[in-house]
Formats: structure tokens, sequence, C-alpha cells
């Protein structure tokens, strides 16, 4: 089963729409193509019927909003000064008079600004063709449509004009002017938007167009393809069912043939297996007899094992127990020697520490008689050196001896007597 995609663009929206088609029948496939045309177009006429009532409502609601502005109580605040004011309003009495004297054979005093009719209205085939006589030439009737659209145009101008110089001179504003062009700006905006909406469509619609027209040669291609390798095929069965015939009753001949060769050569075998299945049945019986008497044997050598290690489980035993006695006295001859040892290091250490005083004291001592000798050298190396100093220079004990004098003369004596 295969899947027909399409897409309708309008102001950025996208609807797609989507629809299955079963089977390779063509007749289907144009059939599901013609239902999405029809989807795309009730698609494309319910945007526009929404774009129209939306721009309806914005038409609407301007209108009230420009209603209840002009019936309101409060003035609108002006704009221009009452200098350019004057000068606005002469400009806009003369275009007004020009306008005037241009569309005289139209004019029929306040003519009312005519709405365009609505987007959907207009592109609609039946619009066009209403609006276009067919007695008359295209290109006739499109330059009159031309001029109608002038005139119509200037009539508008000249009413929006005329209100606008009211409004100048009442107020010194022009919003009017601005209100109308604003409007006639986003009209003409969407109306924009709506032909490159409807001109995209149209090239998706020819796209789709031209990829249905490939697709149903493809497969009015694939389908004359399939006749002739139906038609191949069944020429094929058909000589392929007489051959088959003939191969079956060939090959039921044979099968008899082959099944008589086999049953002869079954009896044969069936007779051999018969002989070898009762020797087989003498060798089973003389094995099971011998296996009777080797589990009789096992048994036996199990029981003397058992009992074998029933001694030896005993013997070890009695050994572990013994084994546990002896360890259980070299544990406790362990600790005894333990604390013998922890007592000999206890001693050991207080014996080295008691050498250690007593080496120190010694040394000790050997320094004090050390140092007492080296006094006592010291002492003799002083007194030495004392007592040459006193011999030397006559000291003490050692002290030199005076000369006497020899006696001094009177002379020296009188004088010494003055």
């Amino acid at each position: 089963m295969s899947q027909i995609m399409f897409e309708v663009t309008r102001n950025g929206q996208v609807t797609q729409l989507q629809e299955s088609v079963g089977g390779n029948d063509v007749g289907d496939l144009i059939k599901a193509l013609k239902t999405m045309k029809e989807a795309s177009n009730d698609a494309l006429t319910k945007l526009l019927q929404e774009e129209t009532a939306k721009n309806a409502r914005k038409a609407d609601e301007k209108a009230s909003t420009n209603d209840s502005f002009s019936l309101a109580s409060s003035k609108p605040k002006p704009k221009f000064n009452e200098i350019e004011s004057a000068m606005i309003n002469s400009v806009l009495e003369e275009t007004i008079f020009k306008l005037i004297i241009v569309n005289m054979e139209e004019d029929q005093g306040s003519t009312p600004i005519v709405k365009k009719p609505p987007m959907h209205v207009r592109f609609d085939p039946s619009y066009k063709s209403r609006m276009v006589n067919e007695n008359q030439a295209v290109d006739v009737a499109m330059g009159m449509m031309i001029l109608v659209k002038l005139k119509n145009d200037i009539s508008n101008l000249r009413k929006l004009l005329s209100d606008t110089h009211v409004e100048m001179a009442e107020y010194g504003s022009f919003e009017t002017l601005q209100t109308f062009m604003d409007n006639d700006i986003q009209s003409e905006m969407e109306e924009h938007q709506l032909i490159r909406d409807s001109i995209l469509n149209e090239k998706k619609l020819r796209a789709l167009q031209s990829q249905l027209d490939g697709e149903t040669r493809e497969r009015k291609s694939m389908l004359k393809q399939l006749n002739d390798e139906i038609f191949d095929l069944e020429t094929r069965a058909q000589d392929t069912k007489v051959e088959n015939d003939v191969k079956t009753r060939l090959v039921q001949k044979w099968e008899n043939t082959r099944h008589e060769q086999a049953r002869i050569v079954i009896e044969g075998k069936e007779s051999a297996l018969i002989k070898s299945s009762k020797e087989a049945r003498d060798n089973i019986d003389r094995e099971l007899r011998l296996r009777s008497e080797i589990d009789v044997y096992i048994n036996y050598c199990i029981d003397q094992i058992n009992d074998k290690i029933s001694f030896w489980m005993d013997k070890y035993q009695r050994e572990i127990k013994a084994f546990d006695g002896d360890i259980t006295r070299h544990k406790e001859n362990i600790a005894e020697l333990k604390v013998k040892y922890e007592e000999m290091v206890i001693l050991y250490k207080h014996r080295e520490k008691e050498i250690k005083i007593c080496a120190e004291s010694r040394k000790e001592r050997e320094k004090q008689k050390a140092f007492a000798n080296k006094q006592h050298r010291s002492a003799i190396v002083i007194q030495a050196w004392w007592r040459g100093t006193m011999v030397r220079k006559g000291l003490g004990p050692f002290k030199k001896k005076k000369k006497s004098k020899p006696p001094k003369s009177s002379k020296k004596g009188g004088k010494k007597g003055k």
C-alpha cells in the first residue's frame, strides 16, 4: 500500500493531506488522485473562507473603532498648528478641485468609498467571467475595466481627500487618511500573499499532475508487462502440466519396480536382522550374568576396603590423640620456656643497665684521675716557672743583697747638712 502526500500553504500555514492507495491497479491510483485533488480544493476554499472572515472581522473592528473615534466627545489631538493646517488645507482644496475637473462626468456629489469584494469572490472563476463581457474582445474588455477602475479610484480619492480636508480644518489631524492608508496597505499585502500562495499551490498542483501522468504511464507499462508475463506463465504452466503427467506415469511404473526390488532386499535384511537380534539377545544374557558376578565381586572388595578404612581410621584417631597430647605438652613447655625467656630478658636488661652504669662511673673516675694528674703536672710546671722567675728577678727568698756603699766625705756631708 502506497501513500500520496499533498500540502496546501497559506500565509505560512501548511495543511497536509494524505491518501492511501491499495494494490497496484491504475484505476485505484487515479481515483485516489482525484479524491486528493477534491480534498485540496476543499482545503484551499476553506482557507480562503477563513481568511475572508478574518479580514471581515478586522475591517468591522477597524470600522467600529473609527466610528467610536468619530462619535467620541473628546476631539483627536491636533498634529499641526493653525498655519500648517491652513497650508495643508489649501493644498487639499486645490487637489480636490483638480480631481473634480478630471472626473466631471462622474461627479455625483459625495461618492462613498467602494470596498473591494472579498478575495475569495474576486478570485472565483464565475466572478471573473461576470466581469468580462463575452461579446467583446479580451483586450477591449480589459481596457474598459482599467478605465472603470481609474474612475472609481478618482472618486474614492476625492471622497478621502474631502474627509481629510474636513478633519484637518476641524481638528488639525489626518486620522481618516492614515487609517485608510493602513487598511489599504494591509489589504494589498494580504492580496499579494494570497497570490503568492495561489501560484505556489498551482505549481505544486502541476507538479503532482505531472507526477500523476508519469505514474500512470509507469503503471500502464507495468500492467502491460505483467499481462505479458502472465501469458508466458500460463503457457509455461500448460507445458509443465503435460510434462508432469508424462513424468508421473513413468515414475509410477518405476516405483512399482522399485517396490518389488525393495521387498526382496528387505526380506533378506529382515532374516539377517532376526539372526543378529537372537545373537544379540544371547550376548545380553551372558553380559547380564557377568555383570551380576562383577557386582558381587565389587561389593566384596568394597567390604574389604571398608574394613581396612575402619582399621586405619581407628589407628589415625589414636595417633591423632597421641599427637594432640604431645602437642599439648610441647605447648606447655614452650609457654614455660617463654616465661623463663622473658624473665631472663628482664634480668639481662637489668644487668646490662648496671654494667652501663658501672662503665660510665669508671669512665668518670678515669676522667677525674686524668684531670687530677693534669692539675698536678700543671701545678709543677707553674711552680717551676715561678721559681725560675723569682730566681731570675730576685724576688722573695731569692732576693739579692745590696752591696755596702763606701763612706762619704765630710764635704759632701756638710753640703748635705746645709
